[in-house]
């Protein structure tokens, strides 16, 4: 007698999340791997070559789903901060990320600490990223550029989220083009 099949068990969704920053966001986003009990699986793609122009983090995704052919359960993710990227560059990428499945961008007006300061405190002018990221290291002087405690930001996430989107004043645009961060569209599918 044959033993009974087991039932079918459903893949859980995967999130493939290409970073133009090669530490502080990987940092920020491995707080969120699910374990092997979670509902979700979570694949942060490195930045060891330090190619952080948008459409080389594109690429990178890209690439990841050519080579990895993981199915159609899966959501990519460039996270790519506005910097002094040049707007052509920026709605070049956004096209090509509107054109695919399951693809999606999540930009920081001026930079991806934007994110991070609205998880310690509320909105304020930045003149640009280093003002921004000048501002965080004295807020938060624990932070250093790829030696930081992500795990105790995770409470905050919430109030972040809040934060995000309050400032983000117009997100049917494809990119923030004043001070804003959709970093939250990505972090609300993965809580």
């Amino acid at each position: 007698m044959r033993g009974r099949r087991g039932a079918f068990k459903k893949t859980k969704r995967l999130f493939v999340i290409a970073t133009e920053g090669a530490e502080t966001e990987p940092i920020y986003f491995a707080e969120f791997h699910p374990g092997r009990e979670g509902g979700f699986r979570l694949k942060v793609l490195g930045n060891p070559r330090h190619k952080s122009r948008p459409i080389e983090v594109l690429n990178r995704l890209l690439d990841y789903e050519t080579r990895e052919r993981p199915g159609p359960n899966t959501e990519y993710w460039a996270v790519i901060d506005r910097d002094a990227w040049n707007p052509a560059e920026l709605d070049e990428v956004s096209r090509e990320i509107a054109k695919r499945e399951n693809y999606h961008l999540a930009l920081s007006n001026p930079c991806f600490e934007l994110w991070l300061w609205l998880h310690l405190k509320p909105n304020r002018p930045f003149f640009d990223r280093h003002d921004c990221q000048r501002s965080l290291c004295r807020e938060w002087p624990e932070f250093a550029k790829g030696d930081y405690d992500a795990a105790m930001l995770m409470p905050l996430v919430p109030v972040a989220c809040e934060r995000a989107m309050a400032i983000d004043e117009e997100p049917e645009k494809p990119w923030p083009t004043e001070q804003a961060t959709q970093v939250y569209r990505l972090v609300e599918r993965l809580k």
